[in-house]
Parts: C-alpha cells; structure tokens; sequence
C-alpha cells in the first residue's frame, strides 16, 4: 500500500521517537527543529493546566516552523508529564531521573500530549490525548537499575516507554502512541480528511 503526499509535510520536532512513529506509516515528510525555545521560554509563561501547556508548546513549535514553510503542513507536538496536578519537568540527569521514578513508585501519574497541525502561520488542527499510568512498586534498586538500563532522563517522565519503560508499569489507561509523543491516529485521520495525504 503506498501512501502519497499531496501537499509538504514538515515534524517541527528533534524527537527520534516522533520521526520513528511517522516513518512507520510511511509518510513523506521533512524534520525541521522549531525555532521556539521551550527551556528557554517556559519560565516565563503563565501558570497552564498540564492540558493547556501540552497545546500551547505544540502550537509555538509548529508556528515557528509555518511562518517560514508557510505552503507544508507542519505537525508540532509536546507532551506534559503530570503528577499530583503539576507539570513535572523533564529530568536532567540519572539522579533526577531516579528521583522523579521513585515519586511515581506505586502511584499514578499521567501523560498530557498536545498535537497540533499549522498552514500558513494558523493552527487548523488540535488534539489533546491524556494517559494515566499506575507504576508497579518497585524497590529502590529497581528503579536505579531501569534508570541506568535505560538511560531515561530527559524524557517526560523519565522513562522510555517505548523501551524498557514498559516493564515499569501495572495498568495504562489511554493511547500507547500519546504515551510516545505524538496520537498518531487522531493525526492520520485529519492528513486524510483534508487529502493532505491519501492511499
């Protein structure tokens, strides 16, 4: 089955795992890195739901990518890490990493990914998808075990679920691909009903 693009698509994203997932449904596209600085402008952002920050970043990202591609489609995702109603940044190092795991350890915590389309310097698409995750209760050694396995910080929520990250949890209630980064279902379906691309 061959799919083909009808319009430019461009990931405004340096994610591996987001390039990986687009590729398997055999998209033509191109990876730009946005020009929006995340680290750089979240400490001066207003106080967001994990929902609405997920949104917002994803926007920023695409958007900076469509004011200069403004004829592609440019796809912009982020994804939120949420714990006790808080936004937890992403971990640093294997210390913190071991840090935020252990936070989790038996407990739910939540993934918000925000996906957005941009044309011509507008947003045309939203979606928002939220995961719950109850990690199993692990013991201390465990968790620095996954953690150096893995090597895990610097991802939301400081594991790779498309990894070993997997073994960390009891239950998962929502899209395994939102857990990754990128709904891309929600996605595929919008590329088609606009014919951006078809079979």
């Amino acid at each position: 089955m061959l799919i083909k693009n009808n319009y430019p698509i461009i990931l405004a994203s340096t994610s591996s795992v987001r390039n990986e997932i687009l590729k398997s449904c055999k998209l033509d596209f191109e990876v730009i890195k946005p020009l929006y600085d995340e680290d750089k402008e979240k400490q001066f952002l207003p106080k967001m739901s994990p929902k609405k920050l997920a949104i917002f970043l994803a926007s920023k990202k695409a958007l900076s990518v469509s004011e200069i591609h403004p004829e592609s489609y440019v796809i912009g995702a982020d994804q939120v890490c949420e714990f006790l109603r808080k936004d937890i940044s992403k971990s640093l190092n294997i210390n913190e990493a071991i840090k935020q795991l252990s936070k989790f350890n038996g407990r739910n915590h939540y993934q918000n990914n925000g996906l957005v389309v941009a044309h011509k310097g507008k947003i045309i698409f939203t979606n928002f998808a939220r995961v719950r995750l109850k990690m199993r209760k692990l013991s201390s050694q465990q968790i620095i075990d996954y953690v150096n396995s893995d090597q895990s910080f610097g991802c939301a929520g400081s594991y790779k679920y498309e990894a070993l990250g997997k073994h960390l949890f009891e239950k998962v209630e929502g899209d395994y691909y939102a857990i990754l980064g990128l709904a891309i279902q929600p996605l595929l379906n919008f590329l088609h009903s606009k014919k951006i691309i078809n079979f």
